[in-house]
């Protein structure tokens, strides 16, 4: 089942980026990917809100600069968004936003190794 995605303009226009509006369309359908299993029992509305924020998440996890949070015209000055690594969804204020609108807690789960009991 295909998830409901948001438009690339939506996501340029929350996270400020550079990339252009292929890219994050790209960067969209990866997010959707990722999510997909977690969020197929949602809403269209929620879906569309989990897919927008993990891309944003990975568009701040991309390039050397991140995602511009702020910007000041004197003295030029500019601040970045980036991702902690290791830290998936929690690493940019992005992803945390993802796993508040999880309310079933799937994504927060994801990428961790699972819990291995052998009985010798």
């Amino acid at each position: 089942m295909a998830v409901a995605k948001p438009s690339a303009a939506v996501v340029i226009a929350l996270t400020g980026t550079s990339f252009a509006e292929a890219v994050v369309s790209a960067v969209i359908d990866d997010a959707a990917l990722i999510a997909e299993a977690c969020i197929a029992g949602y809403d269209s509305d929620r879906q569309t809100a989990i897919v927008k924020w993990i891309a944003a998440h990975l568009l701040a996890s991309t390039g050397t600069e991140g995602v511009l949070t702020s910007d000041k015209l004197g003295d030029a000055q500019q601040s970045f968004a980036r991702a902690t690594l290791g830290d998936a969804l929690k690493g940019t204020t992005y992803g945390q936003q993802a796993l508040l609108l999880d309310t079933n807690g799937c994504l927060a789960k994801q990428g961790r190794a699972k819990a291995v009991v052998q009985v010798v």
